[in-house]
């Protein structure tokens, strides 16, 4: 069997976690890139052109675009797809819902080293900037806060790169999540986090449910996190345990290995 992987570029984080961090841990399982299988998310491309060459093809679903301007994607790929891949439970309920398919739920690996675990008042949001909605309602009750996006020249906003997103990492106390609409998002943000040694407040998200992390509302969860120091690494700790060896990049390779198989 040989897999190809078509990734969309690795500033984009759904490319690194569901592209190129499986193609490496397949060729480390003696999986080579070829044409046996595509596998293949996201929209903006053609299903023919890109399927063409390749005996089956695996869509794999990691955002909830089923409601929105790329519902038809969505649907007439996994209509089409030979296996169904997504990134949460929440996402494999969202995907039957919509279509009436069954998908392979393989989460997210990790990609940051792992730290040790520490606690100050300076907070960090990242992600891509169709989240910010979700953090702009939670700013005036916040301290200072740094913001890592995939925005260029705005001010406030630390544009995203591999070395500026290290420094942040390096600098912050305390991550702050606050979730939106879609309840079938990765536990990615919140997974990172913990490895480099932080503390995450988040708003609810079904993926959040095994990380330790402070659910509910925002201010007060960095309140809460600021106050029970003691408490809060002890549940870093606890969850870097427990993310070793739930989402190491060699296990979800398992896991892509053994949905491609079947």
């Amino acid at each position: 069997m040989k897999v190809t992987f078509r990734h969309f570029g690795e500033h984009l984080a759904s490319s690194r976690y569901r592209a190129l961090i499986p193609q490496r841990q397949l060729a480390c399982l003696g999986v080579e890139k070829g044409r046996d299988w595509l596998v293949i998310g996201k929209h903006g491309w053609n299903f023919t052109q890109e399927a063409e060459g390749f005996t089956r093809v695996c869509f794999d679903v990691c955002d909830d675009h089923f409601s929105g301007q790329y519902a038809k994607h969505y649907i007439a790929a996994i209509e089409r797809a030979d296996l169904v891949t997504c990134n949460s439970q929440e996402m494999r309920r969202v995907i039957k819902e919509h279509t009436g398919a069954e998908a392979v739920v393989i989460p997210d690996p990790y990609e940051q080293q792992e730290c040790d675990p520490r606690l100050h008042e300076r907070l960090l949001w990242f992600g891509h900037s169709s989240n910010l909605a979700d953090l702009t309602p939670w700013l005036e009750y916040l301290g200072e806060i740094e913001i890592v996006s995939n925005l260029k020249n705005v001010g406030g906003v630390t544009e995203w790169t591999p070395q500026s997103m290290e420094r942040a990492f390096q600098t912050a106390g305390l991550v702050i999540i606050p979730t939106g609409k879609s309840m079938a998002k990765s536990a990615n943000r919140a997974i990172e986090s913990i490895r480099r040694g932080l503390f995450v407040v988040a708003g609810y998200l079904p993926a959040y449910a095994d990380l330790g992390c402070y659910i509910g509302n925002i201010a007060d969860g960095v309140e809460w996190a600021l106050s029970h120091e003691r408490e809060a690494l002890k549940r870093v700790s606890a969850s870097q345990r427990y993310i070793a060896a739930e989402y190491s990049p060699a296990r979800i390779g398992e896991l892509w290995l053994k949905a491609l198989s079947n």
